[in-house]
């Protein structure tokens, strides 16, 4: 894994990728730090990356966009695939590399709250806290973005489909407050739920019996309870969404609360799609 590390970590400095992204980060937390804080003197910190938190769903794409897209466009990956290194190792190794060049401007914006401690009072508790979700938070995005490079072998398309993925992680909260909090409404957002499982599934396996199989269970239960106790389904589709919105756990911090169900949400989410590219590349 560690040999994985290193060649892609390598390929990313001796090509713009590595640089622009780490540039691009930085400029953008220091403009916000010093337009927030240095100039209007304000001393919360956790404004500054949720400023930030836009321009993640643009450098993010381009990080992850060639880990495996690239590989498959120059046919390097069946070098990988029959090295004694296994996939697993190939696919933390990717992981870490990306990881790595995320925490670069990271690790810069991590001195930050302790400059401003020069200058009057700050709660370096609530800035790290915020500083340690951001960074688990971008960690889910990548993991995001390397699973949907591993199912492609264009850059370009892997890059849209990461921006468009993140972009409707981000505007969870917005849509759900759209959607009609009725139960027929829930019962036909969480059927294409099930469809969208089922064609997942018929993906992974390439057989019809299975994903068919649990289609027909999930609907069957949800015409069940939409049948029998329809007040279980009322409301239940936005409030899933809400939950499951990565950005929107993120305001926690920012509001100053240390939520740690929120970093569990993005450690797990994190190790799910890392997993999801184990899978993906075996396949």
């Amino acid at each position: 894994m560690f040999a994985i590390f290193k060649r892609e970590l390598r390929s990313y400095f001796t090509s713009l990728v590595g640089y622009v992204v780490i540039g691009v980060m930085l400029a953008f937390i220091g403009l916000y730090y010093s337009a927030n804080c240095l100039v209007y003197g304000t001393s919360d910190f956790s404004t500054v990356l949720y400023s930030t938190t836009l321009v993640m769903l643009f450098l993010l794409p381009a990080l992850t966009m060639r880990s495996f897209a690239d590989e498959r466009r120059n046919k390097t990956d069946q070098l990988l695939l029959t090295s004694p290194v296994g996939i697993p190792s190939i696919v933390m190794g990717k992981y870490f590399a990306q990881l790595a060049v995320f925490a670069v401007p990271m690790a810069a914006a991590a001195i930050m709250p302790l400059v401003l401690t020069a200058f009057g009072t700050i709660s370096l508790t609530s800035a790290y806290a915020t500083w340690l979700a951001y960074f688990l938070m971008g960690a889910a995005c990548i993991a995001i973005g390397t699973f949907v490079s591993a199912l492609t072998e264009n850059q370009i398309i892997a890059a849209v489909c990461t921006f468009g993925s993140l972009l409707f992680l981000y505007l969870m909260p917005s849509i759900a407050g759209l959607i009609s909090g009725s139960a027929a409404a829930s019962l036909a957002a969480f059927t294409v739920l099930a469809a969208l499982l089922a064609l997942f599934l018929h993906w992974m396996t390439k057989s019809l019996v299975l994903p068919s199989a649990v289609f027909c269970v999930l609907e069957g239960g949800l015409a069940a309870v939409y049948f029998l106790k329809p007040a279980w389904l009322e409301g239940l589709f936005p409030k899933l969404l809400n939950s499951l919105a990565l950005f929107g756990r993120f305001d926690n911090f920012v509001n100053g609360l240390f939520d740690i169900s929120s970093l569990v949400y993005f450690v797990s989410v994190a190790l799910l799609f890392v997993f999801f590219t184990c899978q993906g590349v075996e396949k």
